[in-house]
């Protein structure tokens, strides 16, 4: 059973990750690492986690003065994950003497076989644990878009379920306000800039929340908009679980606190806007790049 809550970190509102054939138990490579080669072994993964909280948050930048304004859609992210994600330098631990800092260490998201290697002095051999050989994280969170109020409107995001067994509540919940800056300048586009903050919980394995400071800019052609955005991306994750060792009988507690690498981010992307229907696509160039999409419905828009 707790694989499956380990693996469910992994499996968000319907998406799953596409694991290899022979990926090994999540908690059980975990365990195997402490302090701080564990946060280098889950860091990936905060890094694409909040890189898909922070993607397709907005469409455009057109907000009316006043005036009624709503979006209602769905959201999908995917997070590529890069080579240099999915390899870790790490330092042996434990019994191996003396300490070795190894390059080329799979991380989370890297190849299922581990890194081995051995003391040529006493034949003692160290393992690394193996990652999940994954290429992508995907992510899809509806989305709901009201305005406007001398220029500014709300954007909230929502999801979740209610007392998975062995697992508890997940939850997705977050906000945004953006104020429109073309109100004020004579501008040959539309500009606004906004501020959004995420929160997911899943159950008491995973807290992890981001916030993102967004300069947006677009430029609408009859049924097509062009957008693009200047970001600057903050976040946390905390994971915390008990893994019983199946070799002693011990309940060993892992946790670790992880702040997510992306800081800035610049975003391009494209919508078609056909009558109420809007489709649209963006990248995400960051440290942890993503790509994200959307389809909604939308009324009083520029």
């Amino acid at each position: 059973m707790q694989k499956i809550k380990i693996v469910s970190l992994f499996c968000l509102f319907g998406w799953f990750v596409s694991f290899s054939s022979n990926a090994q138990n999540v908690e059980e490579l975990v365990s195997k690492y402490t302090s701080e080669n564990g946060q280098k072994y889950m860091q990936p993964f905060a890094d694409a986690f909040s890189a898909n909280l922070n993607s397709g948050l907005f469409h455009n930048a057109g907000i009316n003065k006043l005036g009624f304004q709503i979006y209602l859609g769905i959201e999908t992210q995917l997070a590529v994950i890069p080579s240099s994600q999915k390899f870790m330098t790490a330092t042996t631990e434990g019994d191996y003497f003396p300490s070795t800092r190894v390059e080329n260490v799979p991380t989370v998201f890297g190849p299922s076989e581990g890194k081995r290697i051995e003391d040529p002095n006493t034949g003692l051999v160290y393992v690394f644990p193996g990652g999940l050989d994954i290429n992508y994280v995907p992510m899809i969170t509806p989305q709901l878009t009201v305005g406007s109020v001398y220029g500014t409107d709300l954007t909230i995001r929502f999801a979740g379920t209610k007392k998975i067994e062995d697992v508890g509540d997940i939850s997705l919940f977050g906000w945004g306000l953006r104020h429109s800056i073309d109100q004020y300048l004579p501008l040959p586009f539309s500009s606004a800039i906004g501020f959004y903050n995420q929160r997911f919980k899943f159950g008491d394995y995973l807290d992890a929340s981001s916030s993102i400071i967004s300069l947006q800019g677009s430029f609408s052609i009859q049924v097509i908009t062009l957008y693009g955005g200047l970001g600057y991306e903050m976040g946390s994750m905390k994971i915390s679980y008990e893994y019983e060792n199946l070799e002693n009988g011990q309940t060993e507690e892992i946790r670790f606190d992880l702040t997510p690498g992306n800081t800035i981010r610049l975003t391009t992307g494209f919508g078609f806007n056909l009558g109420p229907v809007n489709l649209h696509a963006e990248y995400n160039l960051a440290k942890q790049s993503t790509i994200s999409a959307g389809l909604g419905i939308g009324f009083g828009y520029k």
